[in-house]
Order: structure tokens, then C-alpha cells, then sequence
């Protein structure tokens, strides 16, 4: 019986180190052959299209510079040259392979011709015969060369699929001796199992199994026994104490699995009371919140928060919705299940006969007052209720706060970066918007501009009308800036009767042009019968035609302005320039 065990291990173990060995072989071979030569051709078609992209572009800035004469296409143009130059070497470099040498080698001297011949003398304006005839040359021999592209192209392809093809046949080879070799162990040591189930195994004492099995922690009760009467009555005690034990465990269990799921819920409180400290972000406050709901109840979890006048609730985030859009959904206060516990901030619990489906839901509560709900729906394993029902109270209270401070801070931060009598964007706020917009335009290399208005004749419109009235014009301005703002366009209130615009997109013309027609705007708005409550005067500045930072171009837009102002108001100055 040794000699048997000892031939079947012999036999596994060489099995097992062939099929290692040939793990091992297919490896190496495709770690040294199979993938560099893939990565290589990968590698090398990238570069085809990398090289294309980079004649495009050529292709593409020399013909608007003929179209147009601007040397900015030609600088396109020459900027264009060094990719392409990088890319032809990474193409030469990776698309060796003999097969694919003629094709590539052809590929570079269309290309080279492209440029000889048509692309050196583009810069010639006007071109030799004349730009139609020019330009109808250059596409016949762009054409030629875009044709030996598509031939690299389909010739790289064509190689990839060939190495493709030769590692999956190396990869059947392989997996093919490895299922023979498999079938051929399985074999031996089925026979050899058989062989051992009919010498080795052999008939054992009942009761001894049962009391291994009980000491192992298998609390089955034992299989009957045939023989004296001691016997039997030892294995009705040993079925009778296996009961009992079995019983006691499953207690124990089920107690134990109580205690972890109220620790997972505590935990999760835990967290996210640490996730949610430090954090001033509404939004990621009440993520936080009904995620740890969710993970308390295992149910559906909506958050509703109390409107800013106190009336009703909306609905801010639903578990599975993710973040809800302001006012599509609302509550009245006392109206259905949230409605009553937002009223009487206490728990509530909805009732099917009135197609109130929600389980329970739970006030957050600061100090005395409610500030949202937590609407929980019944789980996978029924009602939330019992420790549940506390942890979410626990996490209601404890979220209510966390909550409420983030809403207060970013009411806060609005305050202090918007005017509250115009509700633009104050002083403060351009400032940084200021900072960055010049960073960006300096890193670009785009210009920028600042508009600086003031409305003339103000102080007489509130000797005459009162301050009251003067709020109003200031307001009705603010609004007429806000509608005619456009992308890249931001007004700010600069203090008094003052107001500042941010033109980050388009040159000084743009600029001149939007404060020319914020100018009639203004005009036309406040003119009454006969009489003209108010205009305004601009003063424009531009990076870098003007200033070199934002401080500079403040300063020299408020000079523009008051000199538009000195020239007898209601017109545009730029910096050094009348403009209308």
C-alpha cells in the first residue's frame, strides 16, 4: 500500500512540474518575443498617425496662410515641423520588420516630396502660377502621400494580425499538451484513489466519529449504532447533548450577529461623523449623510431640507438618484409622513392605508428646530426599526449640525462676495476672478480686458428722487449687465455707482464693442419722456496693450473712465484711445 501511495505522488508531482515548466515557457516566450514585437507595432502605427496628424497640420496652417497672408498659419505651419520630425523617427525606429520597410521608406519620400515641392514654396506669397494652381498642386501630391500612408496603415495592420495569430497558435499548442497532461494525471489518480478506498478504508466506531466531530465543532448527532445496550444509551446521550449544543451555538450566533450589525451601524455613524467634521460642503455633507443611512437601514433613503422661508421642505438627495434639482420635488409641513415629522419634530411613521409608503422618517433637529428629515423605506430585511431606528436618530442629530453649519457658511461665503443690493459679484470677488483671468491670459497668450463704468449725474438723480430710488437705478443697472453678459464676460459691482466688467474671451475690439453697447443699453433704459434719469461712462483697459497685471488694469481702465467722464460723459474711452 506504500509503494502505491508512493507511485501516485511520484506520478502527480511529475505532472504538476511539466505543466509548470510549460506555464513558465509561455511566459518567457511571450514576455521576450510575442509582446515587444506587438507593443513595437502598436508603437509604430501610433506613430503613422501621429506622423499624419502632424502633416495635417501643416497641410492645414499653409493653406490658411495663402488663403489669408497671416503669418500666424505659417508659424503653425514651422511649430507643426518638429512633431512631425519626432514622429517619422519613432515610426523608422519601430516599423523595422522587412515587410514593412518598403512601405514606410515610401511613406517618408512622399512626405519629403510633399514638402520639397510644395510645402517650402507655400511660404511664397503670392506662389508660383498662382494660388488656385498652387494650391490644386499641393492636394494632388498630398494625396499621394496620404495614399503610401493607408498602405503603411493596412501593411502595420497586416503585421499585427500576424503576430496576433502566431501567439494564439503557440497558445493552443501549449494548452493542448496541458490538457493531455491533465487528462493523463487525472487518470492515475482516480486509479490510485480507488485503490486506496478499497485497501485503506475501513469500517470506524460511531461514537468515537461523533465525539471527534462534536470536539471539532460538527454538532450532528451520531448515526445509530448497532450493538450492546451501553452503547445505544451512550449514543442517545451523545444525540441528546448534541441538540442541546447546537441549539446554544445557533444562540449565540444569532446574538453575535445583533452585536456586529449594531457595531457596523455605530461604526458607520462614527465615520462618517469624522468624514463630515472638518467639511463646510453642503453637497458633500448630505452625500455623507444618506450614505450612512443607507448603511444603517439598508433601504432607500430620501434627505429633505426646510426651504429658506420656512414653509415647506424639498427634497435635496435621494440614495438612488444621487442629488435632486432645486424645486422639483417639495413637501408642505404636517402633509404626509415627512411633512408631520418636520412639523412636530418627532418620528414618524408612514401608513399604507393612506398610500404612504415610507417606512419612518426622522427630524433633523438643531437645538429647537427642524432644519430637514431623513425619510428611511423598508430594507431587505424588513422594517427599520428597534436598534436601526436608534442609530438613525443617532445619526439624524449628529448630521442635523454638521448640516446646518455647512448651509450657514456658505450663505456666509455668498455674503461676502456679492453686493446684496445688486447681487453681483463685489470688489472682493474681482479680485481673484482678476488674479486668475491674467495668470490664464499670460499662460495663453490670449488678451483681456477690464471695463470700468460709472453712472453719470448719479448723485443729482438722488438729491432729486432719494436715495430709495437710487437703489433701484443701481439695481436695474446690475440687471441690465447680468442679461447682457455673455461666456467670458463677468460684472461686479466696484462700490458706489460703479460697476466693473471682466472680458476674458476676445481683444480690446470685443471689449469696445460690448461697452459701446452696454452704453445705448443704459441710454435707453432710463430715459423718461423727455428727460434722462442717468448714463454711464467707460473707461477700458487691455493685458497686455495696456497693463501688465490686474492692479494696472484697474487703474488704467478708471483712468479711461474718468476721462470718458472729463469729455462730457455718457461715451467710451479706452486707455490712451477716444473710442465713441
Amino acid at each position: 500500500m506504500t509503494t502505491e501511495v508512493a507511485r501516485l505522488g511520484v506520478t502527480v508531482s511529475v505532472a504538476a512540474l511539466v505543466i509548470v515548466l510549460l506555464v513558465v515557457f509561455r511566459a518567457l516566450y511571450s514576455a521576450a518575443v510575442t509582446a515587444p514585437a506587438a507593443d513595437r507595432l502598436q508603437a509604430g502605427l501610433l506613430a503613422v498617425e501621429d506622423s499624419h496628424q502632424a502633416m495635417l497640420a501643416m497641410d492645414s496652417s499653409l493653406r490658411g496662410y495663402l488663403a489669408t497672408g497671416d503669418p500666424f498659419f505659417a508659424d503653425e505651419a514651422t511649430k507643426a515641423s518638429p512633431e512631425l520630425a519626432v514622429a517619422n523617427g519613432q515610426m523608422i525606429n519601430q516599423l523595422e520588420e522587412p515587410a514593412l520597410r518598403q512601405s514606410v521608406l515610401q511613406l517618408v519620400v512622399a512626405q519629403q516630396r510633399w514638402r520639397t515641392e510644395w510645402a517650402e514654396r507655400a511660404r511664397q506669397v503670392p506662389p508660383p502660377g498662382g494660388v488656385e494652381a498652387f494650391l490644386l498642386q499641393g492636394k494632388a501630391i498630398f494625396d499621394n502621400y496620404q495614399g503610401r500612408k493607408d498602405d503603411t496603415r493596412a501593411a502595420t495592420l497586416a503585421a499585427i494580425e500576424d503576430n496576433q495569430q502566431a501567439a494564439l497558435r503557440m497558445q493552443w499548442g501549449i494548452a493542448a499538451v496541458l490538457v493531455l497532461v491533465g487528462l493523463g494525471t487525472l487518470a492515475v489518480a482516480l486509479r490510485g484513489r480507488r485503490r486506496l478506498e478499497r485497501h485503506v478504508v475501513a469500517p470506524v466506531d460511531g461514537l468515537l466519529a461523533s465525539v471527534r466531530g462534536i470536539s471539532e465543532g460538527r454538532l450532528h448527532p451520531p448515526e445509530p449504532v448497532a450493538g450492546s445496550a451501553e452503547l445505544v444509551a451512550l449514543r442517545d446521550g451523545l444525540a441528546d447533548m448534541t441538540v442541546a449544543l447546537r441549539h446554544q451555538r445557533e444562540e449565540s450566533l444569532a446574538q453575535a450577529e445583533r452585536l456586529q450589525a449594531q457595531t457596523d451601524r455605530l461604526r458607520t455613524i462614527l465615520i462618517m461623523t469624522r468624514e463630515i467634521a472638518g467639511s463646510l460642503n453642503t453637497r458633500y455633507v448630505v452625500d455623507s449623510t444618506v450614505q450612512a443611512a443607507v448603511a444603517v437601514t439598508d433601504g432607500r433613503v430620501l434627505l429633505w431640507l426646510l426651504d429658506e422661508d420656512g414653509s415647506g421642505l424639498e427634497l435635496a438627495y435621494d440614495s438612488e438618484r444621487g442629488a435632486i434639482p432645486p424645486l422639483e420635488r417639495q413637501c408642505s409641513l404636517g402633509v404626509g409622513v415627512v411633512g408631520r415629522s418636520a412639523r412636530y419634530g418627532q418620528i414618524s411613521r408612514g401608513d399604507p392605508d393612506t398610500d404612504d409608503e415610507a417606512a419612518v422618517a426622522v427630524p433633523l433637529v438643531v437645538g429647537a428646530r427642524v432644519i430637514g428629515v431623513l425619510e428611511c423605506f423598508d430594507g431587505t430585511e424588513g422594517e427599520v426599526d428597534g436598534q436601526s431606528l436608534s442609530a438613525v436618530e443617532m445619526l439624524a442629530t449628529l448630521a442635523g449640525s454638521a448640516i446646518e453649519a455647512s448651509r450657514l457658511h456658505a450663505a456666509t461665503e455668498r455674503l461676502s462676495q456679492f453686493d446684496p443690493l445688486t447681487q453681483l459679484a463685489n470688489r472682493r470677488r474681482l479680485g481673484a476672478d482678476l488674479d486668475t483671468a491674467v495668470a490664464n491670459a499670460k499662460r495663453h497668450g490670449h488678451p483681456m480686458s477690464v471695463i470700468m463704468l460709472d453712472l453719470d449725474h448719479f448723485k443729482e438723480l438722488n438729491d432729486r428722487y432719494g436715495h430709495q430710488q437710487g437703489d433701484v437705478v443701481l439695481q436695474e443697472v446690475a440687471s441690465t449687465l447680468r442679461a447682457s453678459m455673455r461666456d467670458g464676460e463677468t460684472a461686479y459691482r466696484y462700490g458706489g455707482e460703479e460697476f466693473a466688467i471682466l472680458v476674458t474671451q476676445g481683444g480690446p475690439d470685443d471689449a469696445a464693442a460690448l461697452a459701446e453697447r452696454l452704453r445705448e443699453r443704459v441710454e435707453a433704459d432710463f430715459k423718461r419722456g423727455g428727460r434722462q434719469l442717468v448714463t454711464a461712462s467707460f473707461g477700458i483697459a487691455t493685458l497686455p496693450e495696456h497693463a501688465g497685471d490686474g492692479e494696472g488694469l484697474v487703474s488704467e481702465a478708471d483712468r479711461a473712465l474718468y476721462s470718458a467722464k472729463n469729455s462730457g460723459r455718457n461715451r467710451v474711452h479706452r486707455a490712451g484711445q477716444l473710442v465713441g
